[in-house]
């Protein structure tokens, strides 16, 4: 495999724009300036932007805008499903520092949405941007009707019981011994996976790309969320604490290193036909590689 090295730098300096691109269409959803028939309400859309302007990677809907790039569109005709994506995803962390979840007390640095509004409001505030994340996708793409179907039930296959609610459920299994590789992949697939690789399949769909090319983008991003958990795995394992969901755990560092290995090959095949446009989803591959030092 052949791999070309990338500076190492951040995430956020080698997609500046994009995440800029990102944060500037966030602000419009949930603007502070509205008028509340309520106070609860009012504390409600802090709530909200609290964790959708928390700043981050903003990895997933980033992703949507680099496929728009690769297909030869243009950064607006994917933005709402961008959106719609970090909606889900900003709701899905609301939900999991829940003290019925994972119970954690801090966020990016920050206290988590429960710590600050109160575990009610937390949970509201979930429920509020899962629901108005198909909003968005139904207003934006409601002038072509196929498009906006296709990404309703894109978002909500990705999003739900055979997705990422599904691998939480799997995730927070009672286990009584060391769970087993093939099940770790597929708590990864569902957990964290589906929600990556359909910001590429959407973005695909949004963009009106043919059967092919968004096969390619799914395969991509199938591949892709993979690959980061793996390297993920891999950056956090620790023999003396092993982590229950850990793929390192069952498969050991040598295997999951390989295994990364060949999931990046897949990947990288996926975009060839796509030449030098695919070069910023290739730059991502090639930066989560070297995230654990494989040359």
């Amino acid at each position: 495999m052949e791999v070309t090295s990338v500076e190492k730098q951040s995430l956020e300096k080698l997609f500046a724009g994009e995440i800029l691109a990102v944060d500037t269409s966030l602000r419009q959803y949930f603007p502070e300036t509205e008028s509340f028939p309520s106070v609860g309400m009012e504390q409600l859309n802090r709530s909200i932007n609290y964790s959708l302007l928390s700043g981050g990677k903003r990895f997933r809907p980033v992703l949507a805008l680099l496929v728009a790039e690769t297909l030869g569109a243009s950064p607006e005709k994917v933005l709402p499903v961008a959106a719609a994506i970090e909606f889900i995803h900003t709701y899905s962390l609301i939900h999991d520092d829940l003290p019925a979840m994972d119970n954690d007390d801090l966020r990016r640095g920050r206290p988590t949405n429960h710590v600050v509004y109160g575990e009610a409001t937390a949970l509201l505030a979930g429920d509020a941007l899962l629901t108005e994340a198909f909003g968005v996708v139904a207003r934006a793409y409601k002038k072509q009707p196929e498009v906006a179907v296709a990404l309703v039930e894109l978002l909500a296959s990705a999003a739900g019981f055979w997705g990422m609610v599904g691998g939480q459920a799997l995730d927070i299994e009672p286990v009584g011994s060391l769970r087993t590789a093939e099940l770790m992949r597929k708590i990864h697939e569902l957990k964290t996976g589906a929600l990556i690789r359909v910001s590429c399949e959407a973005a695909a769909v949004a963009c009106e790309a043919g059967v092919a090319e968004r096969s390619a983008m799914r395969l991509f991003g199938e591949n892709l969320g993979l690959a980061f958990q793996l390297a993920d795995d891999l950056l956090d394992y620790d023999p003396k604490a092993p982590e229950k969901t850990s793929y390192v755990n069952q498969a050991g560092v040598e295997a999951t290193r390989l295994y990364l290995q060949r999931v990046t090959e897949l990947a990288l095949v996926s975009v060839e036909g796509f030449g030098e446009r695919a070069n910023k989803l290739r730059q991502l591959v090639w930066f989560n590689l070297e995230r654990v030092d494989l040359q």
